[in-house]
């Protein structure tokens, strides 16, 4: 595969103030009959959501010569037939604190996801496959998210139709699950069925710079070797073992690294430790085994990012507090006990959210990770040996139809913004993303180094400006998580 597609500044946007919701009559077709998707059997009025993705392909000029013909083909450049094209959503967690509607600002929605299959379907001309895959937080009920999102319904209904080969993938290779005493447990399962591959970016990853420092340690919500509880822990981590001065591994989902194509559906979100997530943070859960990647380092700047102040006192011991009740109080001993653990966990949320675990803008740990795995995701093989060109196709969608801001990524606050966006360069797309979000984009990372890549790198060589002078974008002014004010 050639740089052209990564390399393109082609980046563009739809915004439509009357979409405001997503559709949620399954499986989320068009609103009336398109010329170039004479498959499809029926409409959807209500399917306004659908309307705006097409938009969104025609405002990037895609398969410009036939347009508004019925062998339109937006995808024919980057999708062949007998390709494997991965759609990767965000489907981190299947709950809010502020209940369901709450929870659509936070994963992506299979009304979202619709026309992209669609589209892909049509180039792939019957040949090929499409996998809709991710790796949710580890306690998240995924058929829980299924049925909201209606994905694994939509999916059922599709292959009804003779889709070309559809699939849903679970990529956890453990669940953490409670049972009935309140107690909480892993549970192994069927994840990716190509299993995993093991990546060394060694000196070329963003981490080298630390590797002069034996003292260094890299640490991970994930990672349960780690008393997070006591601020001052600095000792070491299962993260370690993944990145230390002779290599830096990421475990990846051999799935991803399949695919000749990736097409990543990504939400409009704030969050509290990389500043925002968008396609470039979406990319998280492409990862296998979530102790290979570093979200913060122990302790305080210049060594530390964790925090700028060690959190007071009082704020440690009611978090060590609330684990004890979790832990030990016997739920079918207590009536009305989970009630109780539900509203601790909602007071968590609503006053918690102290600046810890590398949660404010002094993180200078998660966007080396993200960075990294982007790069991977784009120059890895099939058999996870990185090459000097990119190995597939890319292709990224923001959704902000109901974006999240605040204490994000799954925290936050809804955000009706009726906006997507669309590009083949995941930083490019980002940065449109953050000026539309109201944030300088000097301040996220994930965009102002990447440009400094100089190996695996994401841009061209002559750059681009990320403040986007000649393209007007609707502004919004998005809340920021408490440790980045």
């Amino acid at each position: 595969m050639g740089k052209d597609f990564l390399f393109s500044s082609q980046v563009s946007f739809i915004h439509s103030p009357k979409v405001e919701n997503y559709c949620k009559d399954i499986p989320f077709d068009p609103p009336e009959r398109y010329p170039e998707l004479r498959f499809i059997p029926r409409i959807n009025k209500d399917s306004r959501v659908y309307e705006i993705v097409r938009e969104l392909l025609k405002a990037l000029s895609l398969d410009k010569e036939n347009m508004g013909t019925p062998i339109w083909d937006p995808f024919k450049d980057i999708v062949k037939p007998g390709n494997t094209v991965l759609i990767k959503p965000n489907l981190v967690t299947h709950r809010h604190y502020l209940g369901k509607d709450a929870l659509y600002s936070a994963v992506s929605h299979g009304s979202i996801i619709r026309p992209i299959i669609d589209y892909v379907f049509l180039a792939l001309e019957g040949k090929g496959s499409i996998i809709i895959a991710d790796n949710p937080v580890e306690s998240t009920d995924f058929e829980s998210l299924m049925e909201f999102t209606g994905i694994r319904t939509m999916v059922e209904e599709l292959s009804k139709r003779e889709y070309c080969d559809l699939e849903v993938l679970d990529l956890r290779p453990r669940v953490l699950k409670e049972a009935e005493d309140g107690k909480f447990y892993y549970e192994l399962q069927k994840s990716d069925p190509l299993g995993y591959a093991t990546i060394n970016l060694g000196k070329d990853s963003l981490f080298a710079e630390f590797d002069q420092d034996n003292s260094v340690h890299y640490y991970t919500l994930a990672d349960h070797t780690v008393d997070h509880l006591n601020p001052r822990y600095e000792g070491e981590s299962s993260t370690d073992k993944y990145h230390n001065s002779l290599a830096h591994e990421y475990i990846v989902s051999k799935s991803v690294l399949d695919a000749d194509v990736i097409i990543n559906i990504a939400k409009m979100k704030t969050h509290c430790k990389a500043g925002v997530t968008l396609a470039l943070k979406n990319m998280i859960g492409m990862v296998y085994e979530k102790e290979c990647m570093p979200h913060h380092r122990p302790g305080l700047p210049p060594k530390g990012d964790s925090f700028p102040h060690y959190p007071p006192v009082h704020y440690v011991a009611s978090r060590k507090l609330y684990k004890r009740l979790r832990e030990n109080i016997q739920i079918h001993r207590v009536p009305g006990f989970r009630s109780f653990r539900n509203l601790l966990q909602k007071k968590e949320i609503l006053i918690g959210q102290h600046i810890e675990h590398g949660n404010w803008k002094g993180n200078d740990t998660i966007w080396r990770t993200i960075l990294d795995l982007n790069r991977i995701a784009i120059y890895a093989d099939k058999n996870g040996i990185m090459q000097d060109t990119p190995q597939r196709k890319y292709f990224a969608l923001i959704d902000g139809i109901i974006a999240q801001e605040g204490e994000g990524p799954m925290g936050g606050e809804p955000v009706a913004s009726s906006i997507v966006f669309g590009g083949f360069n995941p930083v490019i797309t980002d940065a449109l993303a953050i000026k539309s979000m109201g944030l300088d984009h000097n301040l996220i990372k994930t965009v102002s180094e990447a440009w400094k890549i100089k190996k695996w790198e994401f841009l061209p060589e002559n750059g681009f400006d990320p403040s986007f002078p000649d393209m007007e974008v609707p502004k919004f002014n998005f809340k920021m998580p408490k440790g980045w004010n």
